[in-house]
């Protein structure tokens, strides 16, 4: 192998390239990061609403009260916590019409007990993968009860319910006292300016060498280094490469030798994160307003803050179950109004994370049958390669903080 350009190359500037490469720095090492991209956060995805001055949060947003990682990072580089504006009310849908109360049942109370085992550390009544449907199916829901269990599954699990596994769902729900309206404890603050410039701001004080539209193809390691190569040909020789790229975003990189066969099949199978998030401008809405539950369409929506024109910025989810088409005004103003109907639609903008070549998905959710693809053993570090990302991070998996975790932990177990 030709004279290594860097003791590091890291794959990937989202936050777990960021935070890896603010450890390497610390090792003193030089390390350049190759995004695919022309911009730094990866899943965090920080740009203006619809061509206006409100910037928002495209890809994630929140950060829980636990979260010291980012919290640290975001107190070493000026960036500010915002906190998220209280509930002042909470309006539910049980799929038929807006009803005055969150539902109580039986089966509520059996998520909130299964919610509160997985907080104790105790096992779930039962053995083997549930998936959600499995789950609200064992618990016998009512269909009130799985129109309310679906909306928070849109914050939390957010893949296909009949795919993904329920603990996704449970131990979101296990944030708070195990209901699922207490997944609001976690949604404590977001960042201001927001999470890209964050990632923006960590790469630029570890001093890394940061390439933009540098699509990584393949990487070929032997016993003295590493060579990555771009899909443009341009290719660095390095001691070490750290991969911070999203799990499902893996299956597009050509590892010689291959992987380990866990991992293989881990990349082969994927996560299936697939939650469409929209932010709405409207008029004629206070900030606070929680909806939750309906039949379709927009499921959970959140009144966030007040917009700079006067108008109240709401931030909605969906499933891609084909209820919801978001490119159609006509479909997202309808989503709002059975939640909302005294709301005028202004505009609405999303990113498209199913769709992007460089994520494949949102956030991780992890199969029923397959819930190993998330455990940090199958990831760990093989000859002159660690891997990163918040999909299968040791804490907070699917959270920036998460990212931050392992990106911090793969640099400190790189051996050059």
């Amino acid at each position: 192998m030709t004279e290594p350009a860097c003791d590091v190359v890291i794959l990937g500037a989202g936050l777990a390239g960021a935070a890896a490469a603010c450890v390497c720095a610390g090792r003193g090492l030089k390390t350049i990061i190759l995004e695919a991209r022309d911009r730094a956060g990866g899943r965090g995805f920080t740009r203006p609403f619809a061509g206006t001055r409100d910037l928002l949060e495209f890809g994630g947003g929140w950060i829980a009260p636990w979260h010291d990682r980012i919290r640290h990072h975001a107190a070493r580089t000026g960036i500010t916590l915002r906190p998220t504006h209280p509930v002042t009310e909470h309006r539910v849908h049980d799929g038929d019409g807006l009803q005055a109360r969150v539902p109580i049942s039986p089966a509520l109370a059996a998520i909130q007990a299964d919610a509160m085992l997985y907080k104790s550390g105790e096992p779930y009544p039962w053995q083997g993968p549930l998936s959600l449907t499995q789950y609200l199916d064992r618990i016998q829901a009512s269909a009130e009860d799985r129109a309310y269990a679906l909306a928070w599954w849109t914050i939390s699990g957010n893949g296909d319910p009949d795919r993904i596994s329920a603990g996704e769902f449970l131990s979101s729900c296990s944030y708070g006292d195990g209901t699922p309206a207490s997944m609001m404890t976690a949604l404590a603050h977001t960042l201001v300016p927001g999470a890209g410039i964050l990632a923006e701001r960590m790469i630029a004080a570890s001093k890394a060498d940061l390439r933009f539209h540098a699509e990584v193809s393949e990487v070929h390691r032997d016993a003295e280094g590493v060579r990555v190569t771009c899909a443009d040909g341009a290719s660095i020789a390095a001691r070490a490469a750290i991969a911070c790229l999203p799990l499902n975003a893996l299956s597009s990189v050509r590892f010689t030798p291959g992987l380990s066969a866990r991992k293989r099949q881990a990349i082969e199978l994927g996560h299936g994160g697939r939650s469409i998030k929209l932010w709405l401008k409207v008029r004629g809405v206070a900030p606070g307003i929680l909806a939750s539950g309906g039949s379709g369409g927009l499921r959970w929506l959140f009144a966030e803050r007040s917009g700079q024109d006067g108008t109240t910025l709401i931030v909605g989810f969906a499933l891609t179950d084909g209820t919801l088409d978001p490119h159609d005004r006509a479909s997202v103003a309808r989503s709002l109004a059975q939640f909302l109907p005294e709301a005028e639609l202004v505009a609405w903008d999303w990113h498209d994370w199913v769709d992007d070549p460089f994520a494949r998905g949102t956030w991780v959710a992890l199969p029923a049958d397959a819930t190993w693809i998330g455990d940090t053993e199958t990831w760990k570090p093989e000859k002159r390669i660690a891997f990163a990302t918040s999909d299968f991070a040791a804490s907070s998996a699917g959270w920036f903080e998460g990212a931050i975790v392992s990106g911090e932990a793969a640099a400190r177990e790189i051996i050059l």
